[in-house]
Order: structure tokens, then C-alpha cells, then sequence
């Protein structure tokens, strides 16, 4: 399918550089009222006439994307609790009709995060779906489910999100964890394992393909090598430093594709986004949810190949990655040698059981000394201005690194990060009467920012975790 900057082509390209829209992602979202050759045709014929006007032109031809959640009233004498469940259908979309845009229709209605994210998004909604299922709506991740599957079924793989400008990535793999989840909440988890295997299978095998693996080692990756569509104006203002990184943008894109878009984890330069280098880096996160396939795949077929590849990946794990000092790091295979970052994705092995009990004390060390933050778990120590950084924390991390800790014994670490986290949540939500996608856990009193768009409301993982954190605390306490 021919995607919509090379159906638009010069237009596409003066709408993104027009400077007339805060959020270049709106651009790329909008819905054409007619044919992109018609409307191009109209453009070319009246692009150079004294009194055009872009925003006007784009207005005639384009539908903006919109999103129903805007409409929601908060109420602050609403319980947080009682919040996420009034919001929850406000950001659920029904299956999708054809329509002329980015957007790839879903068989089955869908949760998306909110704001300006208006698509599903693939490893948000693992975390989506822990709320859900504490709200009751398991229809609704069975749905979810069904979606994805319907995606491999189609493409091979699980996009970014349901927009034909993500179909040349993924995100992290979180769908047999997401099935996993799901089964164990269930009635008839049999069923429901044999229903996605062979999605899960296949999945397996998208993320373990040659050019993903060095010495059979995963590492995020992208198709292509060209600016981001959804950020094209953005990543056009690049093009000079391509000079000194010819693979950039292929760089940008698997950044995007970890869900770390963007960190220090990923730079040669923290400072300096144009010296990312992330196809170069074998992620320790990526690594222990492929671990977690392999046990899943050889628990379900009783195989020696998966067997055998999980050992493999474990004991990479456990010696490539890890450091005696400082956890587990990112390793990066063109400089042989550990990455220096010190970031939240050192908890992922111990969350999917991939370290030793000696390692899980040495990470447990860290993450109180270095991570640990007032508000909750930093995502990085470093402060380089980029969202996936200090002084931010992600609800994603926070239920990792609690689920982790707590596989090792580490409860007492684990409930102050849950107790952090949940306080934040409720002070924001105190005075804001609303959940946002990322928190300032060094000063959990204030809103954060850094990145490359505004801070977004909603916020489908935030409410997910909230809710889950909120339940293992209950638990533990009762």
C-alpha cells in the first residue's frame, strides 16, 4: 500500500513544515475527504495563488483526527478508582470502518492510551489490559487479543499501532505475556493458550529473524532508513546530521520501536539525539521477553529447540549483560562492551526470572541507591531532556521493576516503589483531576514534560498500573 507521504508528496511535505501545528502526528492522522491524487491535483493548482492559505486548503481537504476522550468530564469527588472506570469507555474505539487515512481498520473494538495517541499501541496494552481486568472487562481484552492477532495474521508481526506508517516496526513483545495474563484470569486459560499460539509462534519468529539477531541476540530494528512520518518535519531538520550518521533514521525509528522514544540508552552522545545508535545495542528488556517466549513455547510444545534457546539467551543474560557492580546493562555488539547507562530496564530479567538470586541483590543495591526517587522509580539516572530520562518515571517500569523485585524476595523494595508510585498518582490527580503518561518522581508534586510533544491526559497504561499497584498493595496488606 502506498503510504501517505509518497500520496501526497510535495504537499505532505509542506504541511509538516508549515509550522501551522503544534503536534506534527495530527498531520499525518488526518482523514483526506477525497482521493490524495485529487486532492494533490487541487493543491498543485492553487499552491501558488497570492491569497492561498495553507490551514484554510488543509481544512477543505482534510478531516482532523479527534479524540473522543476530550469530552470527558473529570470530577474531582470522584474516587481516583471511580475515575478510570467513568474514563474507560471514552477510550475505547469501536472496529473500525474503512476510511482514507493511516489508519489500518481492527475487526474488534480496542483500548487506545489517550491524548494524541489515537490508535492502539502494542506493548501499552499489556499494561492496559492488567486494569482492565481488574475492572471487570474481560470482553473487552479478548478483543484486544483477537486484534493482535488479526495483525500478525495480516502483516507477520504486531505494529507499532494500527497506522500504515508503523507497519515497518514493532514494539516490545508483550503478547504472550498479554495471553498468559489473560488465560490465568480466566475460566478456560486452555483454550485461550491454544487459541494464540500459533500468533505467539509467529511472533517469536518476526523478532528472532536474521536480520534481527547478532549471534543470536535480538536487537530492536526498523525496515527503513528515511524520516518518521508521523514526525516528518521534525526528522526533515535532520537531514544534515545524516551526514555523519548515514543509518539516523533507522537508528530514530528502532529507538521507537523499544517504546524508549527517546533515551540516553540508545545515544552515543546523551546529549545529542543525532548520535542514536540502537539497532547497534542488544537491549536487556528485549532480551528477557524473548526469554519468557522461548519458556512459554517449550512449556506448550515440550520441544528441546525452545529449551535450548532459552538456556542460550539465559546465560547471555547472565554474563554478556550483567555487571557485578551495577546490574544489568545494554550491550552493545559493534563497541563489544557494555552500554553505561544505568536504567529501569535492569529489572526486566528479574521479572521474567532470568537472574540469579546473587544478580537480583546486586540490581535490588542499585535501584534503591540510584532509581529510587521520591515520586518512584527514575527511568534513567541521566537528565538529558529526552522523556525517557531522569527526572521521569513510566507506569510500565514501575510494574516491572515491583513484579521483579518481589519474584526475588525483594517485597519490602518492591512495596515502597508501589507505595511511591500510588502517591504520586493520587497528587496529581488531587489537584490535575487526571492521569498523564509520565510522572516527575524526583519533584511528584509537578508535572513533567521532555520529549517531543506536550504532556498527554488519559492515560491507558497509567490507569492500568494504578489499578494493578493498587491490588498488589491491597493484597499484601491484608
Amino acid at each position: 500500500m502506498e503510504s501517505i507521504e509518497q500520496s501526497l508528496k510535495t504537499l505532505f511535505i509542506d504541511l509538516h513544515q508549515s509550522g501551522l501545528w503544534a503536534d506534527e502526528k495530527a498531520i499525518s492522522d488526518s482523514i483526506l475527504r477525497k482521493p490524495a491524487k485529487a486532492i494533490l491535483e487541487d493543491y498543485n493548482a492553487v499552491k501558488e495563488d497570492k491569497d492561498f492559505d495553507l490551514k484554510v486548503f488543509y481544512e477543505t481537504h482534510f478531516e482532523k483526527p479527534e479524540d473522543p476522550s476530550s469530552i470527558f468530564k473529570a470530577d474531582k469527588k470522584r474516587s481516583p478508582e471511580e475515575h478510570i472506570d467513568a474514563l474507560w469507555p471514552y477510550l475505547r474505539r469501536e472496529s473500525d470502518a474503512p476510511e482514507r487515512s493511516t489508519r489500518i481498520p481492527l475487526p474488534k473494538p480496542y483500548v487506545v492510551p489517550g491524548g494524541r495517541f489515537q490508535e492502539i499501541y502494542y506493548w501499552d496494552s499489556y499494561f492496559t489490559q492488567l486494569g482492565l481486568i481488574l475492572s471487570g472487562k474481560m470482553d473487552w481484552v479478548e478483543d484486544m487479543l483477537d486484534n493482535f492477532a488479526f495483525l500478525i495474521d495480516r502483516f507477520g508481526h504486531i505494529p507499532n499501532g494500527n497506522r500504515t506508517y508503523f507497519l515497518s516496526r514493532s514494539q516490545p513483545p508483550f503478547f504472550a505475556l498479554m495471553v498468559e495474563n489473560f488465560a490465568q484470569n480466566s475460566n478456560d486459560g486452555k483454550r485461550i493458550r491454544n487459541k494464540y499460539f500459533d500468533h505467539i509462534l509467529a511472533e517469536y519468529n518476526f523478532w528472532t529473524r536474521p536480520n534481527r539477531l547478532k549471534k543470536g541476540l535480538a536487537h530492536y530494528h526498523d525496515a527503513l532508513n528515511s524520516p518518521r512520518v508521523e514526525m516528518f518535519g521534525t526528522d526533515l531538520n535532520m537531514m544534515e546530521k545524516q551526514k555523519a550518521n548515514p543509518l539516523l533514521f533507522q537508528h530514530l525509528r528502532a529507538a521507537c520501536e523499544s517504546g524508549w522514544d527517546f533515551s540516553s540508552r540508545w545515544l552515543a552522545d546523551p546529549n545529542d539525539l543525532s548520535t542514536a545508535e540502537t539497532c547497534d545495542i542488544l537491549p536487556v528488556d528485549l532480551n528477557s521477553l524473548l526469554y519468557f517466549y522461548e519458556n512459554w513455547l517449550f512449556e506448550m510444545t515440550g520441544s528441546q529447540t525452545f529449551s535450548s534457546m532459552a538456556q542460550q539467551r539465559l546465560k547471555s543474560l547472565q554474563t554478556l549483560f550483567f555487571d557485578v557492580d551495577s546490574g544489568f546493562h545494554d550491550y552493545n555488539h559493534i563497541k563489544r562492551q557494555k552500554t553505561p547507562v544505568i536504567s529501569a530496564a535492569m529489572l526486566f530479567p528479574l521479572f521474567v526470572n532470568a537472574a540469579t538470586e546473587l544478580q537480583a541483590n546486586v540490581v535490588a543495591q542499585v535501584v534503591r541507591h540510584t532509581l529510587l526517587q521520591p515520586g518512584g522509580l527514575a527511568t534513567t539516572i541521566e537528565k538529558t531532556g529526552q522523556q525517557w530520562d531522569a527526572p521521569n518515571g513510566w507506569a510500565p517500569l514501575q510494574w516491572i521493576a515491583v513484579q521483579g523485585l518481589v519474584n526475588y524476595g525483594h517485597d519490602a523494595l518492591a512495596e515502597e516503589i508501589a507505595e511511591r508510585w500510588i502517591k504520586t498518582c493520587d497528587t496529581i490527580y488531587e489537584r490535575e483531576g487526571k492521569f498523564v503518561e509520565k510522572y516527575n518522581v524526583y519533584e511528584p508534586e509537578n508535572l513533567t514534560g521532555g520529549g517531543e510533544y506536550e504532556l498527554q491526559d488519559g492515560f491507558g497504561w497509567t490507569n492500568g498500573v494504578y489499578l494493578a499497584l493498587k491490588d498488589f498493595l491491597s493484597t499484601r496488606q491484608s
